[in-house]
């Protein structure tokens, strides 16, 4: 053998927390993924494993007794190979979802192309079949040199994979095939060897493999219309970069571009690594992130991140992340997790195929022995019982689920929704209620004025003028919100001979004539001697400034100013949106009530809680989820994250704490509420199809078993031939896989 032919153990590849990863080659239904997933498993040292069908990855989850080393892995390589023909692969996830020009050409010549001689092979060994020079010795001959090439080309994998399975007591899909066409071509040798005239089977098992891998190759191509979410979030970054060293600008992959080090992006290109602008400035396009096609101007200190598009000046930035954890490979690994974790439904048809197998194997024996006993023909008999064995691959069975994930999760990463899990998709296509937090999350943050409760002696503009003109110099929140307040009212503010912030209390500024104004909290009133006035209550305000004049010797209590924080322009369509799906809303906080009963009225919400501490937010979750059922929680804070974590689906926005991204399901890439809606939508509308392709796949064997089995023969004298049954079988895959691709529109 040549040594570039060999096989190659793949080198240990750990993804941390006692974990083994890698990438799994040639499955093709939930039965291979049930023979892996056993034949790894048990393995020592090795306390489970998990595979995905659709993308191919296999996790596995190492015990602590045995460390990970070049040994296990050869191991897992072993076991992998043992259980049918597959092999395992460690090419990385942005290897694996980008193909090139030349991949794509080389799939169409070694995958079509065969499978299309082989059709044709097998569709002349029918012709000769059911000509009348089939019958001769001639014609028998033939039918055996035009199939035998197409079963040995396409068949050999199947027999390999019966083989492994009756070894390891694992069956799936190829298993089925394998019998059935194994059957069909031994007893048709067996018959031509005889030298009689019983019946041959060569251009079924001929067409039943043929059929298949044509099928396959559709399927896959299907399948790569699914991954494209990924293809292109990947594709956003520049695989390469203009890194300056040594005052030399020299272009180099982006893995090994080191953090701290200057690349230079020009306009048109992309900016191949996370960092901040060290000299110049461009207009970008962030539309990745933000959803948002407007460019955004960056200047030096300014963040920007990979693949955002440079579209005017050039720009030197600072690395401040290895390609590894940009923002883009974060992005995409997230996404590959929530299509790779299995979703509960999913576990549960994986177990129902794991079973079906078998059952159809015996199903397919007790046909075979009941049309021989009760007609007598060896040749029909065994045409039914190789048509049961290839009707009823489970492989839309295994399919429905992750298809239908895959798909999903790619379009919302698209939107800027990234599901951490599969499970999280499932969780909240099932919410009844949805928790919104206030501070932040439903509101932008930023405070506005929305109350002036002047002291008597004291009008309204009196009141708002002089604590504005006060607090010009002031850089606190509550005191840039007054001025800019005062502003869009055309007040014409004093400007202060002297000014002075007071750390923890407020500020002090001194105009001409000698009036000293103090505007602060009412720890400011205390130090000047007044005593503090209960909070007026009014515009439902959170937040209160209290403003004291000192002129002439006499210090007066001039007003209290009350600030706010305005929800999102988005926030009232969002309850709209969640209103009209049916689903219970509600707004958890921990502001004052009369601040959270106010925002909940501005934007439609009538069930409101506010005073909440983190504690108390976890018991409002678990009332909802007594009322209503199981509830989403939609945060962005630390105090946000117990409750987060405790909903039965955690929603965070990315602008948020780190802590609360970490605990929540879902996260938003994008500062917008709406897709709360949206993502809820998506889920919804997954697990419907998702439920639809189950179904159909268990209708289709509960319809087509009796009819390839001949149920329906002495009454109607229907049948399903063993080629027909090849054809039904891989059409529906098909079904599911397009089912599952309608979640691309919409």
């Amino acid at each position: 053998m040549d040594a570039a032919a060999e096989p190659r153990t793949p080198e240990p590849e750990t993804a941390g927390d006692g974990r083994f990863e890698a990438r799994v080659v040639g499955m093709h239904c939930a039965g291979c993924v049930a023979s892996i997933e056993k034949a790894v498993g048990d393995l020592p040292g090795v306390e489970g494993a998990e595979v995905s069908l659709l993308t191919g990855d296999l996790s596995v989850s190492l015990a602590d007794t045995r460390p990970m080393d070049s040994a296990l892995a050869a191991d897992i390589a072993g076991a992998v190979e043992s259980a049918g023909p597959y092999r395992v692969e460690t090419a990385s996830p942005a290897a694996a979802a980008e193909p090139g020009e030349s991949a794509a050409s080389s799939r169409w010549r070694d995958g079509f192309l065969p499978v299309l001689g082989g059709l044709a092979l097998a569709g002349a060994a029918m012709g000769v079949a059911m000509s009348g020079f089939g019958a001769s010795t001639a014609g028998r001959l033939a039918q055996f040199a035009l199939a035998t090439p197409v079963c040995l080309l396409f068949g050999w994998a199947f027999v390999k994979a019966l083989g492994n399975s009756l070894r390891n007591w694992t069956f799936g899909m190829d298993s089925l095939i394998g019998l059935g066409a194994g059957a069909a071509y031994v007893s048709s040798v067996v018959a031509l060897a005889a030298g009689g005239a019983g019946m041959l089977f060569f251009d079924t098992a001929a067409l039943i493999v043929a059929i298949v891998r044509l099928g396959r190759w559709l399927e896959d191509r299907a399948r790569g219309r699914a991954t494209d979410a990924l293809t292109e979030l990947l594709a956003f970054a520049p695989d390469r970069a203009r890194v300056v060293r040594d005052g030399i600008e020299r272009l180099v992959p982006v893995a090994e571009v080191r953090r701290g080090e200057h690349v230079r992006v020009r306009p048109g290109e992309r900016v191949p690594l996370d960092g901040r602008i060290a000299r110049g400035g461009a207009a970008m396009d962030e539309s990745l992130l933000t959803g948002e096609s407007v460019p955004v101007e960056r200047t030096v200190s300014d963040r920007v991140v990979a693949g955002a598009m440079n579209l005017t000046g050039a720009a030197e930035i600072e690395v401040t992340r290895p390609a590894a954890d940009s923002t883009v490979s974060r992005i995409a690994a997230a996404v590959r997790k929530a299509q790779t974790e299995k979703i509960p439904i999913q576990r549960t048809a994986d177990r129902v195929a794991g079973v079906f197998v078998p059952a159809v194997m015996a199903a397919a024996v007790l046909t075979f022995a009941a049309w021989l006993l009760v007609d007598g023909a060896l040749d029909f008999a065994l045409a039914r019982g190789v048509a049961v064995l290839v009707v009823a691959c489970p492989c839309a069975i295994g399919l429905a689920a992750p298809i239908a994930v895959l798909v999903a999760t790619g379009r919302s990463a698209r939107q800027g929704i990234l599901f951490r899990s599969g499970g999280a998709l499932e969780a909240l296509a099932a919410v009844c209620a949805v928790a919104l937090d206030k501070t932040g999350t439903v509101t932008t943050g930023t405070p506005v004025v929305v109350a002036a409760e002047p002291a008597p002696g004291w009008t309204r503009d009196e009141l708002l003028r002089f604590a504005a003109s006060a607090e010009q110099g002031s850089e606190h929140p509550l005191g840039v919100a007054l001025v800019a307040h005062a502003r869009g009212e055309a007040m014409d503010l004093r400007t202060p001979e002297r000014f002075e912030a007071l750390p923890g209390r407020g500020v002090t500024a001194t105009f001409s004539g000698g009036t000293r104004a103090w505007v602060g909290s009412e720890r400011l009133l205390r130090e000047r001697g007044l005593p503090v006035p209960e909070d007026p209550g009014g515009g439902g305000a959170s937040g209160w400034l209290r403003v004291v004049s000192e002129s002439a010797g006499r210090t007066e209590f001039a007003g209290s100013i009350g600030f706010r924080d305005r929800p999102r322009p988005e926030a009232a369509d969002l309850v709209r949106r969640l209103d009209d799906d049916g689903l219970a809303v509600s707004l958890v906080s921990g502001d004052e009530a009369a601040a959270v009963a106010a925002t909940g009225l501005e934007i439609g919400v009538r069930n409101v809680e506010g005073g909440l501490l983190p504690a108390q937010k976890l018991s409002a979750v678990d009332r909802l989820r007594e009322r209503y059922g199981r509830v989403a929680m939609v945060g962005d804070g630390i105090n946000d994250a117990p409750a987060l974590a405790r909903a039965d689906v955690g929603i965070a926005l990315a602008q948020g704490t780190e802590i609360a991204r970490e605990a929540a399901g879902v996260t938003l890439m994008r500062p917008d509420l709406r897709l709360v809606s949206v993502a809820v939508r998506i889920a919804r509308r997954s697990l419907r199809i998702i439920r639809q392709n189950l179904f159909w796949a268990f209708i289709y064997n509960v319809a087509a078993l009796p009819l390839a089995a001949g149920a329906l023969y002495p009454a109607t004298g229907l049948l399903l031939p063993p080629e027909a049954a090849a054809a039904a079988m891989a059409l529906s895959s098909l079904t599911v896989v397009g089912n599952a691709l309608r979640l691309r529109i919409g």
